[in-house]
């Protein structure tokens, strides 16, 4: 494909380019500069504890470098009402702050205050769509030789694919910077690029084709809502809040074993047990309910940092389903299917019937909830430079007024490295009691071991008091 950036230069303060189809969607929940998707509680953060000597002025140069090396983290979205665009500045610093950890005796101790830190970060973090670069870093010390490292980026310059290639590259740009062996950077496309690539994909024979799909798929559905608590005050800022669980080991194996002889992966099952749980709180057979991709679908981008994340609104008919694997079963299909016709959100609905997005964005009384399987490139090596990097995933505190999602509920589910699975039902705490989001969640799992125990048996009916 051709490349409108090639001519660009990295100092061109003016440079411009048109919208990513994700950028354009993001643009719907505009709210202005102190609030929603643009506003400073739109962000994404990861944490990582980092072993190993740090030089703090070594740091703040590798930071730099990545700003440089990835467009997204200086871009800035012109709102011009008929025109929208993207404009990339040149690099600039990036802001660290560098603090002290309290003492702590034990690695126990440690590992415990290092999550604090993170969901200390997580409920004080601010970082505007408008302040560039949209990067910003901490780095919180133990002692000279274990540290907590905190990446936070604004929402419209990355997405949770997108922090660990920013970590990865950091470190690699850390320790060529000391003069320790490091692999070499891997080429990078930018965002503008994808941006300039969607755009010469609209018009293909697959995206024609595509569209059909998604047009004959999704007529006459309707992207299934659950009711909230109380009314929802579209006119007041969102307050969201975040509930933790954990589905423990025994239910992570059997999750597992079950995909195996289904010939699916742990995700396909855990999602058709969210289809289960919909089925039950609703008494809907035909659900309709988004998961969340990579949005990284054509080779090359796989390294590209931006806000590439993909919704689907996935389709499956529980009626008919004699048992919880015939369900799985369904499910797969329909993944499998929407996956091979993967296009940006904002595509699919604009080729779908009205109502399948209009009573979701404008209700009241209800919300979408998307689910996802926590994301994560292929692995690259964890310990580069000296520095052995260990990911802060294992975070179990339910908090309120954390960073925010554009709308509705999220539910993540994370394959942990231990054995169990990590699970998060992000919400908006005006629309939803903490009571109520625990009930679902304790729900859920109890359906996923109910149907794990008994994948050939009858599905449960609905419960009449859901």
């Amino acid at each position: 494909m051709s490349d409108p950036l090639k001519d660009r230069t990295a100092d061109d303060a003016s440079a411009r380019r048109p919208l990513s189809a994700n950028e354009e969607f993001m643009c719907a929940f505009d709210r202005g500069d102190d609030l929603g998707v643009f506003g400073p509680r739109g962000i994404v953060l990861a944490g990582w504890r980092v072993r190993g000597l740090l030089d703090v002025a070594t740091v703040q140069l590798a930071l730099d470098d990545v700003v440089a090396r990835h467009e997204a983290l200086r871009t800035t979205i012109i709102r011009e009402k008929d025109a929208p665009y993207a404009r990339v500045s040149p690099p600039c610093p990036a802001a660290l702050t560098v603090v002290d950890l309290p003492p702590a005796a034990t690695e126990a101790d440690r590992e415990r205050l290092a999550h604090e830190f993170l969901d200390e970060v997580d409920r004080d973090g601010r970082l505007g769509a408008t302040e560039l670069p949209l990067l910003r870093a901490t780095l919180a010390r133990f002692d000279d030789g274990d540290a907590v490292f905190v990446i936070v980026t604004n929402h419209l310059a990355s997405d949770g694919w997108s922090m660990q290639v920013l970590m990865r590259d950091f470190t690699i740009c850390y320790a060529t910077r000391q003069g320790l062996p490091a692999p070499g950077l891997p080429e990078t496309r930018q965002l503008g690029e994808y941006a300039y690539w969607q755009q010469e994909a609209r018009d293909s024979e697959s995206a024609t084709i595509a569209r059909e799909y998604w047009k004959d798929t999704l007529s006459g559905g309707e992207m299934l809502i659950l009711p909230t608590d109380r009314p929802r005050r579209l006119d007041v800022p969102p307050v969201y809040a975040v509930y933790r669980f954990v589905l423990d080991q025994e239910l992570a194996d059997a999750t597992t074993s079950l995909a195996k002889s289904l010939h699916c992966s742990p995700f396909m099952v855990l999602f058709a047990c969210f289809n289960l749980f919909l089925h039950r709180r609703t008494g809907r057979t035909d659900i309709v309910s988004p998961v969340i991709t990579s949005g990284r679908t054509e080779p090359g981008f796989e390294d590209t940092v931006g806000t590439l994340f993909n919704f689907l609104p996935i389709r499956t008919d529980v009626s008919g389903c004699a048992s919880f694997a015939d369900l799985v079963r369904r499910t797969r299909a329909s993944l499998l299917e929407a996956y091979s016709y993967e296009l940006p959100f904002g595509e699919i609905i604009a080729k779908s019937e009205p109502e399948l997005m209009s009573g979701p964005i404008m209700n009241v009384s209800s919300v979408v909830s998307a689910f996802q399987i926590s994301q994560f490139p292929p692995e690259e090596a964890d310990d580069i430079g000296g520095l052995r990097l260990d990911a802060l995933r294992r975070r179990l505190t339910s908090l309120v007024d954390v960073s925010e999602i554009p709308d509705g509920n999220l539910w993540e589910l994370d394959l942990h490295p231990d054995g169990d699975v990590v699970g998060v039902v992000k919400y908006n705490s005006l629309d939803f009691d903490l009571p109520t989001i625990v009930a679902m969640a304790d729900e859920y799992r109890e359906l996923l071991l109910a149907s794990l125990k008994s994948p050939d048996s009858a599905l449960p009916k609905q419960e009449s008091s859901a």
